[in-house]
């Protein structure tokens, strides 16, 4: 199994840069206030980051490529291989509680960036899905439905228990997502896993015969079903 603990060495975005950003506003703050804030020149800051809001979501583009290692270098069940990547999204935002909760506040000021997150969420599930996809589990239309769904569904729970977190670090923990994440990908087995799918015993139907004179009342017809079905029983 994956260690999915690994860590990207460290965070790309500073921490004082973002909070410059919150107290002076997105919009009215410079690059350079912004480089001279995170010890850098103007010019490497357009080197390593090419915009402000390339700042802000340099961490981010980090994560999507170590979520996409972990996914395709995977040996390991579809299930557990998911539940590996959505701990190395988990894991990553958590790490830096400083930095999360300052993203996490600009964002929530500023609708641009907010535009920009919507666009990285589709971009995780892309991910998920090129996953499913590259383990062939997405090869009918009907199946391609579902790992769309999965996905989805998937993003959706991590980003659950990332508020969580951050409005209370002790309201939820990689454990406790992994265990909702599992609830969620048994609904679907039958599709990612079928070898640990519930063996289910398909029975052949029985056709059962009585013969009855013509003109038979309702009470001999259902007295004749009953011995029928009573036979059958012994």
């Amino acid at each position: 199994m994956l260690n999915s603990r690994i860590m990207i060495s460290s965070s790309a975005v500073p921490s004082a840069a973002l909070d410059l950003l919150i107290t002076q506003g997105f919009d009215t703050t410079s690059v350079d206030e912004l480089a001279a804030t995170a010890g850098m020149s103007r010019s490497t800051f357009f080197r390593r980051f090419g915009s402000k809001e390339n700042m802000v979501f340099a961490d981010q583009e980090m994560i999507i490529t170590h979520v996409k290692t972990t996914l395709a270098a995977s040996s390991v069940s579809a299930t557990q291989t998911l539940i590996d990547a959505a701990h190395v999204v988990f894991d990553q935002y958590t790490m830096n509680p400083e930095a999360a909760q300052l993203r996490h506040r600009l964002l929530s000021s500023v609708p641009s960036l907010r535009e920009r997150e919507l666009v990285s969420t589709h971009r995780y599930e892309r991910a998920f899905y090129d996953f499913l996809s590259a383990r062939e589990l997405a090869a009918s239309a009907p199946h391609r439905a579902l790992c769309l769904g999965i996905s989805a569904g998937l993003v959706a729970i991590h980003n659950d228990h990332l508020r969580l977190w951050l409005r209370d670090p002790s309201a939820t923990d990689r454990e406790r997502l992994a265990r909702d994440v599992r609830l969620f990908l048994d609904r679907f087995v039958d599709l990612l896993d079928p070898s640990n799918a519930p063996k289910t015993s398909a029975r052949s139907p029985r056709v059962m015969v009585s013969v009855l004179d013509e003109g038979s009342d309702e009470q001999t017809v259902f007295d004749a079903v009953a011995k029928a079905l009573r036979e059958h029983k012994q």
